[in-house]
């Protein structure tokens, strides 16, 4: 395989390792500081004896890797925020925190607050670093926040909450790869402290006057937010539907910021500034020049997202290293702009965005003498469209596993829906900067310029609408595990590969590497049917209980609409279930030898019941000292949907009587085995 020939591709992926390592091992720094200088040390060794031997011997190499190995390993210990000694958490006593802050990014609202990250100046008076995750209620301050807008905030800080239901995200964990690990709600809790001037405010300032300017054009909401997201990178006003649309249809991508558009844009300026080449002198270079200050710029006023970063570093390499030779290698370029991110911010690497953009590039790449080998057509349309199939396809083969693994899906229309929509996306783009353009130089002619804008715009949601109306054609909630999607990988690199040379090794290794995937999938679906549970879920507006035995999943809930409900769909895909039916939910239930009484709103139960666990829903009004020494039950639950008054009372009773109590509204979901 040539594309391991490149030291650099093997040094990138030995330092994420690392950085994997890093993080979920958490070694002590004095240790990490000591491997690193032993491990220096042998690289300086084996590089002194690699000099002296003719033919070069493979520890050198080895040494490199294992340094790049424990490099990753220490920038995720020196990145990771509560290891810098000014981060606000090293600052918080057992007294409310008093922290002065600055808005730095608005997030996606829900239908209730909106959503910010602040970056935390300092905490009780002394300089601090660090980032939460501030709510706003809807309409509390009359207006939107806007990067640069300063608050002192005086509130007990609150944990981001863990997932509380089995196969559900775990938002905490996330969270915490973005360096946020507090969350605090704006409400008589702050004062103002004004405007603070930075590089964030003024991008931020001069992005709202881009997205205002199209106020003279009236557009509808939908209209507005696929511009404000194709163009400027601003997502967090798009409305679900229209997310959703395009993600059934597979080009969910359209709407990020990505290599796509930076593609697009690099031709757009290419062409533009090509006159700089007939410079005798340095023409290429100044080229070179301007076209990444425009990429950077945009990539400045979009709000620097992940997305956005790794595209324009990863094209800025790319770029770079054409200039310097013709005949730069692509897997080098694309390898040292990823290294070059990953020593930046090493938690890039848990990054879904930065994961399916490195993977989807790789793969194109790799793939593209297997599809260049095509035949052309004479006509430049059907060539156009052959190569947009053939590329779509490229990426979402490279992109599957991780797709059905993140995502749990697969659409199966992607192909047809790509052939439109990024042609189309590409005239929507030019056109939108063009009209962005207009909107400053010539109002009226970016008028009549922006209804065409409008029109695509309107064709291009349409067209999408109706390829995810096929919902049959959307293969949805499809179980796949960490390790089916790394098996799945090993069948994709030997199938490639034996695409490339067709020998008898290959074909061996292709064979076994699918006979693996299919033992996994058959080990991991029989391991799930082998363990029979009893779940009760937190679960705030209805009572949501399930029983698993084999592949059968029994729904218990008086909700009608249970098997809809996303923590149900969530437990189903995680467990590989091949039937789900919903019943409706009994006083007493028996699991593998276990008697559940279960006691709702009527407070109805009969005393000679006596069960191994009492499970309390829908706030009933009982006198519980007496119904724990009427039932005398090993195990008290009590579900989210009681009162939290009431919950706190048995809470303290159960203590007191030495009964195990669990409260799925704080400790999440109670399972019986």
């Amino acid at each position: 395989m040539k594309v391991l020939k490149y030291p650099v591709i093997a040094i990138t992926f030995f330092l994420a390792l690392g950085i994997l390592a890093g993080y979920y091992l958490s070694p002590a720094p004095g240790f990490l500081y000591a491997l690193l200088g032993s491990v220096f040390a042998l690289l300086l060794t084996s590089y002194f004896l690699a000099k002296k031997d003719l033919i070069q011997k493979p520890y050198f190499g080895i040494t490199s890797w294992l340094f790049a190995f424990v490099m990753g390993m220490l920038v995720q210990m020196l990145h990771y925020p509560p290891n810098q000694k000014l981060h606000y958490t090293n600052s918080l006593t057992n007294d409310i925190p008093v922290l002065k802050t600055v808005v730095s990014e608005r997030l996606k609202p829900n239908a209730y607050s909106e959503k910010y990250y602040f970056d935390v100046l300092s905490a009780n008076g002394k300089p601090a670093t660090g980032k939460l995750l501030v709510t706003v209620p809807k309409d509390s301050l009359g207006r939107l926040l806007h990067a640069g807008d300063a608050f002192i905030i005086a509130d007990e800080l609150q944990p981001i909450p863990a997932a509380m239901n089995p196969g559900q995200f775990d938002y905490a964990a996330y969270m915490a790869k973005q360096g946020v690990f507090h969350q605090v709600r704006l409400k008589d809790n702050f004062v103002k402290a004004g405007q603070i001037d930075s590089f964030d405010a003024y991008v931020g300032q001069l992005r709202e006057t881009l997205i205002h300017s199209f106020d003279i054009h009236n557009y509808s909401a939908e209209t507005r937010n696929v511009i404000n997201a194709l163009l400027l990178g601003q997502r967090q006003d798009m409305d679900q539907e229209t997310s959703d649309n395009y993600t059934n249809a597979g080009v969910l991508h359209i709407l990020a910021i990505s290599g796509l558009h930076f593609s697009m844009l690099f031709l757009i300026l290419t062409t533009l500034f090509k006159p700089l080449n007939r410079l005798r002198r340095k023409g290429e270079l100044l080229q070179l020049i301007v076209i990444l200050a425009l990429l950077w710029g945009f990539a400045f006023i979009t709000g620097l997202s992940a997305s956005v970063v790794r595209s324009v570093v990863m094209f800025s390499f790319i770029m770079i290293g054409q200039y310097h030779t013709r005949n730069a290698n692509i897997y080098n370029s694309i390898a040292v702009s990823m290294l070059v991110l990953l020593l930046a911010k090493p938690m890039f690497l848990f990054d879904v965005g930065f994961q399916l953009s490195y993977v989807a590039m790789f793969s194109i790449v790799w793939l593209q003498p297997i599809y260049k080998k095509t035949g052309r057509s004479g006509y430049l349309i059907i060539n156009y469209a052959i190569d947009t199939v053939l590329i779509s396809l490229a990426a979402q083969i490279g992109v599957l596993p991780l797709s059905l693994y993140y995502f749990h899906q697969f659409p199966l229309l992607f192909l047809l829906a790509n052939l439109v929509v990024i042609p189309l996306s590409n005239v929507v783009l030019v056109t939108g900067l063009i009209v962005l353009l207009l909107n400053f130089i010539a109002p009226p002619v970016a008028i009549i310029v922006g209804s065409v804008l409008e029109w695509l715009i309107v064709a291009m949601n349409s067209f999408i609408a109706w390829i995810a109306s096929f919902d049959s054609l959307v293969l949805k909630d499809i179980p796949f595990t960490l390790l089916l999607n790394v098996s799945l990988y090993a069948v994709i690199i030997l199938m490639v590969l034996w695409l490339y040379k067709k020998t008898y090794r290959r074909t061996a290794a292709l064979l076994v590497s699918v006979l693996v995937f299919q033992s996994i999938y058959t080990i991991t679906v029989w391991d799930s049917k082998s363990h029979d549970e009893l779940i009760v879920f937190n679960n705030r507006k209805s009572t949501l209980l399930a029983e698993r035995i084999s592949s059968r999943i029994m729904i218990l809930s008086e909700d009608s609409l249970a098997l809809k409900n996303f923590n149900i769909r969530s437990y189903r895909k995680g467990n590989f279930a091949s039937e789900v039916i919903l019943k409706p939910i009994q006083n007493v239930l028996w699991h593998k030898g276990s008697k559940v009484l279960i006691i709702d709103s009527t407070a109805a139960y009969s005393p000679a019941m006596k069960p191994d666990v009492l499970l309390l829903i829908h706030s009933p009004k009982v006198n519980f000292e007496r119904l724990l020494a009427e039932l005398h039950p090993k195990q008290v639950v009590a579900d989210a949907t009681n009162y939290k008054t009431y919950v706190a009372r048995w809470k303290a009773t159960c203590q007191k009587q030495k009964i195990p109590f669990h409260a799925t509204a704080e400790k999440g979901s109670y399972g019986i085995k």
